[in-house]
């Protein structure tokens, strides 16, 4: 078999033509059109990338933030908290301070009434008492009240022993007496005798008026004292009235 070579030279010429012209205005653009197409995609996936980190970084710093105003919210209301028990413990105190102090001033004020009570009845009591006796002795006994006050009291200088007669004597050169009345020569005589008897002879004796007895007789030296006194009576009633209001108050001061 005989080649024509010209015929395949042509032929490769041709393909070659083919190729280039293939090349040059079919598989280059094609391929330049897919390379930028990738390229593209590419940008795209690197912009993907950028936003989702961005929006991470986002995140994460919006969760920082938002933790960071849950601790301040809870700070916050920590301290709201303590102010809350700081201010009602004070509010506290000061209602105990006050329902104390007027628990206080309402004691102070009872026992004030109580000893202006006391105090009246115990005026009224003796009042009572010196205008009773006065008027029995003077019915039953045809004697004085002030003649029996001043035996009483005679017959209580008797019954000293001998220390307390050298007490109401020891460094002694005046003995004073007082009585709730006004005592008469014969009363004043009586006394005398029975002091220079009991006491001290020749010890000189004066006497005075003292509305704080009462009802009785005192007898003062340097260092000792001997009275008679209606109101060493009059304390046990007094101590009577006092056990009386006690009950009530006790449970006033309980409510």
């Amino acid at each position: 078999m005989q080649v024509d070579w010209i015929t395949v030279s042509a032929q490769i010429v041709n393909f070659l033509i083919l190729v280039w012209l293939l090349k040059r205005f079919l598989y280059q653009p094609v391929i330049r059109a897919m390379d930028s197409r990738e390229q593209r995609i590419n940008q795209r996936l690197d912009d993907a990338r950028a936003s989702q980190e961005e929006a991470d970084r986002q995140a994460a710093h919006y969760r920082e933030e938002r933790e960071e105003l849950e601790r301040q919210r809870t700070g916050l209301l920590d301290q709201a908290r303590d102010e809350a028990a700081r201010e009602k413990k004070q509010m506290l105190q000061a209602a105990r301070a006050e329902v104390r102090e007027t628990r206080a001033q309402w004691h102070r004020q009872t026992a004030q009434e109580r000893a202006e009570l006391l105090e009246n009845l115990r005026g009224r009591a003796a009042e009572a008492v010196w205008t009773t006796a006065r008027k029995t002795l003077s019915d039953l006994a045809n004697a004085t009240l002030e003649a029996q006050i001043v035996e009483v009291f005679v017959a209580r200088l008797d019954a000293l022993d001998a220390g307390e007669r050298k007490a109401l004597a020891r460094g002694s050169d005046k003995i004073r007496i007082a009585s709730a009345f006004e005592l008469d020569s014969g009363l004043r005589a009586r006394l005398t005798r029975a002091v220079h008897d009991c006491i001290a002879e020749g010890v000189e004796v004066t006497y005075a008026v003292s509305e704080e007895l009462l009802c009785g007789i005192r007898l003062d030296s340097e260092e000792q004292q001997l009275s008679w006194n209606l109101a060493d009576y009059l304390d046990g009633l007094a101590t009577r009235i006092e056990a009386a209001f006690s009950p009530r108050e006790s449970q006033q001061a309980g409510d």
